[in-house]
């Protein structure tokens, strides 16, 4: 008999499963990419919800972390990657139309678009690259995020303790150096399972869709 595929734990895996939350985000076609993720629909949110835990075997403590902090921040991750491969290297309408990320519809990337040129969002994007040029606490953890690298690392680390942690002395910066290495050479050797477990998550996503429809 073949031997069923444990889950990985989101905790040992963040990576992986912030990057799970991202595909059933985008490929539901549930989501209003032109709103922050604060301003989705409930119910939405809620499908989410609905279709992760079961994969990943979520008790209800993690339901609020699990739909706030982190889905939040894959949400502004997705929008913030999608800008910078699909929107901003290009110069015309046209470039930008023809290179659709392939996860979004085509209405719904007129609609991204259309948001992005709106000079409401062009101004608040100039405020924004204002406000990280100034920042002091840099992120250098490639895609985990400051409350996900907070919970890998144990409490109490913010964005200043992580500088005081890479200041204060070599043996803390080697230390915190040896994590990081030892977190990128887990995602790499985890790259076949994290399409696997992609894969399964869709599979199982539109199966749930299907029943609902019959």
């Amino acid at each position: 008999m073949e031997r069923r595929r444990q889950p990985v734990g989101p905790r040992k895996h963040p990576s992986l499963f912030s990057e799970s939350l991202g595909v059933l985000m985008a490929t539901s076609h549930r989501f209003d990419w032109t709103k922050n993720w604060e301003l989705q629909d409930v119910g939405d949110k809620e499908w989410l919800w609905d279709n992760i835990k079961d994969k990943w075997e979520l008790d209800k403590t993690r339901k609020e972390p699990t739909l706030a902090l982190i889905s939040g921040d894959e949400f502004r991750n997705k929008k913030s990657k999608w800008k910078r491969n699909f929107y901003t290297c290009y110069a015309t309408y046209e470039e930008r139309i023809s290179h659709r990320p392939e996860q979004l519809s085509q209405q719904e990337w007129v609609q991204l678009m259309e948001f992005w040129d709106t000079p409401e969002h062009q101004a608040i994007s100039k405020c924004n690259r204002a406000n990280r040029a100034k920042q002091i606490a840099k992120h250098a953890a490639g895609r985990i995020s400051f409350p996900q690298f907070e919970e890998i690392m144990g409490r109490g680390v913010t964005p200043t303790s992580l500088l005081w942690l890479r200041l204060s002395s070599d043996n803390r910066v080697n230390d915190l150096k040896s994590r990081l290495a030892e977190m990128q050479r887990v995602a790499q050797e985890k790259e076949e399972e994290r399409r696997l477990e992609i894969e399964e998550i869709k599979r199982q996503a539109q199966e749930k869709d299907e029943q609902r429809l019959t």
